[in-house]
């Protein structure tokens, strides 16, 4: 196989770094990678992507693998598999799971997928009116992509209402221009990763992700600073989320979704069952980079299996367990420092025994330096690696770096 990856965060990193080790994989492309990803494939700089796909076409790439949201949003698999590129992502026409809150919201309605109770709101008044059928706090949730920063809580009705107004005043710009108004669910939040080759849903291990910028899940939402996995989950819970996922894949059929790609259930795990807080139609960051170091199948063989219509025959292998943890910039999520050197650490992430994956970094005099939030993910393996992870961090020789002290440590 010739893959190409698509996106140059963290969890593109990761899956570079893990099907380069795959003994189906003879090659590996990189689109605008970032500089620790450069030595594991070719690097391709197109201008849009009609000129991906003719590169694609030209270098003979077996398979494309798009990594973020808003790519797939705009069509980039419609465009390279409409040149004859089988690409690992869904057409965008499917792309609604994850690019309308509130269209997924009417889609788990419709089929009995247990999730929150909400309603669709345009302006204030709608707001007001959807807020009286709930007990405080508000879940309030722009329906577009909002870089997984568009879900915002409020302790009172007071607080609720401007946030709605700064929303619907272009917070997250066409993403917050509807909102939903929804439940507060009670419980821990679980991510579920799951391959999907059009007919069958091929489940990952358990991952939980922690979306807050600061310990103990303060602050506000980001794109995700840490995970680790597996979690463990009582029996009644595993059946719960068991029967949801039969649920999911019956209504996947009947509203006629086929694509060859991943499907992420954000779920809540609350005392009557799973429920689903989300869909994303790609892999989630950081929960992509646990995965992958736990990961013992060959990546290569099952991206294969999926994209041959045969997910309902990969019977994957686990490691020991892994904690990821996100070192991000001062100033991450809304204004982070830029240009911020970081030392070299690759003595360091020998010492420890850590994988560290790069996400927004690039070079500057031959130095790596911060390019935006997330800068790179650490991950560890085994019984300790919440403490190696955090001892990396620690010492790591980055002066704007920030990051959560307590991701794994219950593990």
């Amino acid at each position: 196989m010739r893959i190409l990856i698509y996106g140059n965060g963290g969890r593109e990193h990761a899956l570079l770094w893990k099907l380069s080790q795959s003994k189906f994989v003879e090659k590996m492309f990189t689109v605008n990678p970032n500089p620790l990803m450069e030595p594991l494939g070719e690097a391709l700089y197109p201008r849009e992507f009609k000129d991906l796909a003719h590169l694609a076409v030209k270098n003979r790439v077996s398979l494309a693998l798009i990594g973020p949201e808003n790519p797939l949003a705009e069509g980039i698999a419609d465009i390279l598999e409409g040149e004859g590129v089988p690409t690992f992502g869904p057409h965008r026409e499917f792309t609604w799971l994850e690019a309308s809150k509130v269209r997924a919201k009417e889609f788990n309605f419709s089929h009995s997928i247990p999730c929150a109770r909400s309603f669709p709101v345009a302006s204030l008044t709608e707001a007001r009116k959807a807020l009286s059928n709930f007990s405080p706090p508000f879940v309030l949730k722009a329906d577009g992509l909002a870089g997984g920063k568009g879900v915002l809580i409020a302790e009172g009705e007071e607080e609720a209402l401007k946030i709605v107004e700064e929303m619907l005043g272009g917070k997250f710009g066409e993403a917050s221009k509807r909102l939903l108004v929804e439940e507060y669910l009670k419980g821990e939040e679980l991510s579920l990763i799951c391959l999907y080759d059009g007919k069958t849903l091929l489940p990952l291990d358990y991952v939980r992700d922690h979306k807050k910028l600061l310990d103990f899940d303060q602050g506000p939402n980001t794109g995700g600073m840490g995970a680790f996995s597996p979690v463990n989950l009582k029996q009644k819970m595993k059946e719960s989320i068991s029967d949801l996922i039969s649920r999911l894949s019956r209504a996947l059929k009947e509203e006629g979704i086929n694509y060859r790609g991943a499907l992420y259930l954000g779920l809540m795990l609350t005392e009557e069952g799973a429920k689903v807080l989300e869909y994303n139609v790609r892999f989630g960051d950081p929960e992509t980079q646990a995965l992958m170091v736990r990961l013992e199948s060959d990546l290569g063989e099952v991206l294969s299996q999926v994209m041959e219509g045969k997910a309902e025959e990969v019977k994957l292998k686990w490691g020991e367990p892994a904690n990821a943890l996100v070192i991000a910039s001062q100033g991450y999520p809304y204004s982070p420092q830029v240009g911020v050197e970081i030392g070299d650490f690759q003595p360091l992430a020998q010492e420890l025994r850590v994988v560290v994956f790069g996400g927004a970094l690039s070079k500057r005099d031959g130095k790596l330096v911060s390019s935006g939030g997330r800068v790179l993910t650490v991950v560890g393996k085994g019984s300790d690696a919440h403490f190696r992870t955090l001892e990396f961090a620690r010492r790591l020789k980055f002066e704007a770096k920030l990051y959560r002290t307590d991701i794994g440590g219950k593990a």
